[in-house]
């Protein structure tokens, strides 16, 4: 069963950046690649510089869904599933991210109480607004948007 979507079915986030401290301190913890961690080692990577872990950017987009949601009025619980997630191209150091979000079917089945499944299209953009990374997600929305607060 299919319920509505919202009328535009488009939305975008506001921008993120990411410093040098955060992409390091990131990689550190989570992903310890040397063209993540040392700018000389990232200079002669095939990336050419300093660049964020893409499972950094994969973390900052699906907070950028998750607030985008709920400032357009969906009251976002949580990602349910990820069925896809490809990255394009490199985020730098002093570059900034947002999402596109795709409101595609929404369906009525969800395996959270109260909830129903949103399926998201979503395009990591940089600030030149060059897709990043690309993902295609289940959000679990709430039926009663008042049990659901911003983060």
């Amino acid at each position: 069963m299919t319920t509505s979507t919202s009328p535009s079915g488009h939305l975008t986030s506001d921008l993120i950046a990411l410093d040098k401290s955060a992409i390091v301190a990131f990689a550190r913890r989570f992903d310890p690649q040397p063209y993540h961690l040392d700018a000389d080692a990232a200079e002669q990577s095939i990336f050419g510089g300093l660049c964020a872990s893409g499972w950094h950017i994969a973390a900052l987009a699906t907070r950028l869904v998750s607030q985008t949601l709920l400032n357009n009025g969906l009251p976002f619980v949580e990602m349910t599933s990820v069925s896809h997630l490809t990255w394009s191209r490199p985020t730098f150091v002093n570059e900034k991210i947002g999402v596109r979000i795709t409101l595609d079917a929404s369906l009525a089945d969800s395996s959270i109480a109260g909830t129903y499944s949103q399926t998201l299209e979503v395009d990591v953009c940089n600030d030149d607004g060059a897709v990043v990374a690309t993902m295609t997600a289940t959000a679990a929305i709430a039926a009663d948007p008042t049990v659901v607060t911003a983060p």
